[in-house]
């Protein structure tokens, strides 16, 4: 029938059948295919070489709990040289994967498993994304690759050495997203900065003593950022005493909008928004959503009166929602 797009979803069948098990040989194979996007879901797909033909037309395939291993991997890699989105969702991936050079047309590859390293080497990779807890991020000869998203709960005191890796393997890197729990660690003077970094993207989980000033620390690693969009987890919410603190004057020059979602009633949340309007001099917009309060108009006026009287010289626009 000339179909190009097929998404098989086995989630339903009844455990006591077990997983069932992909016919492979069933999809039409080379000049006889029109299939270029193949999605399957809770199935298990047992490849081999001879299946080739019948995955080489594939430009996407999307496997979400389809247990992979090593050679599994390998039979993808090298039969799907016109791949150019690979996504592999609790895929129980080999402890190592290693994708090196076979598909040189991929985009983008999304990745979401758990105590595993990655070595990627594709380079034509636009796009990289990984949720789980990774082991290892490793990233060699990927000249294209301009948008990291690493999306881990766990990236708690491992903020320095999964950022490390990132400016040092990724210096072209211009969109990077991350989750973050309690805070982010000091990098040192001597770590690779995020010389190309335009936007970031941070969700922080804090814990109740957690500093949200410490997202400076990447600021401050990101020379030419402009744009940084921050969500605050209602989890502990972060320090909470009122104490004003001296902190750095470091002037972030390209930074032009933020926003901050998330935003409680806590002096921590109060003093990273203080800091950001003081220190950005070319910042054109701020946006403070307001949330987590039975009194949320009363705290949108409290947020308000307080920047406009601490904003000194900015002239950047102020929206509390």
């Amino acid at each position: 029938m000339q179909v190009e797009k097929i998404a098989f979803d086995f989630s339903c069948s009844p455990e006591s059948c077990g997983s069932y098990n992909f016919p492979c040989h069933i999809l039409p194979a080379d000049k006889a295919s029109h299939l270029k996007h193949l999605c399957l879901v809770s199935c298990t797909l047992r490849l081999s070489p001879k299946f080739t033909s019948q995955l080489n037309p594939l430009r996407t395939l999307d496997l979400d709990g389809v247990p992979l291993d090593q050679s599994g991997l390998d039979i993808i890699t090298s039969a799907c040289p016109k791949l150019t989105l690979l996504r592999m969702i609790g895929c129980g991936l080999p402890k190592i994967v290693c994708i090196h050079g076979q598909l040189l047309c991929l985009k983008t590859l999304i990745i979401h498993d758990s105590l595993i390293s990655v070595e990627l080497k594709s380079i034509n990779l636009e796009i990289f994304e990984f949720f789980g807890h990774p082991r290892k991020l490793t990233f060699v000869d990927v000249p294209h690759l301009k948008k990291a998203l690493v999306r881990s709960l766990f990236i708690y005191r491992r903020t320095s050495p999964i950022c490390n890796a990132l400016a040092k393997d990724l210096p072209q890197l211009q969109f990077l997203s991350l989750i973050v729990k309690d805070e982010v660690l000091p990098l040192p003077a001597t770590s690779p900065k995020f010389i190309s970094l335009k936007q970031l993207d941070l969700l922080i989980w804090p814990f109740i003593d957690s500093d949200l000033l410490t997202v400076i620390y990447l600021l401050n690693a990101s020379p030419l950022l402009e744009i940084l969009q921050l969500k605050i987890g209602r989890q502990g919410e972060g320090r909470s005493n009122g104490e004003r603190r001296e902190y750095s004057r470091h002037t972030h020059s390209h930074l032009k909008e933020v926003k901050m979602e998330g935003f409680r009633d806590k002096w921590n949340a109060m003093e990273l928004a203080i800091y950001l309007l003081k220190n950005t001099i070319a910042l054109e917009r701020m946006v403070v959503v307001v949330s987590g309060s039975t009194l949320q108009m009363d705290l949108r006026q409290r947020v308000t009166n307080l920047l406009q009287k601490e904003r000194g010289n900015s002239t950047a626009e102020l929206i509390i929602l």
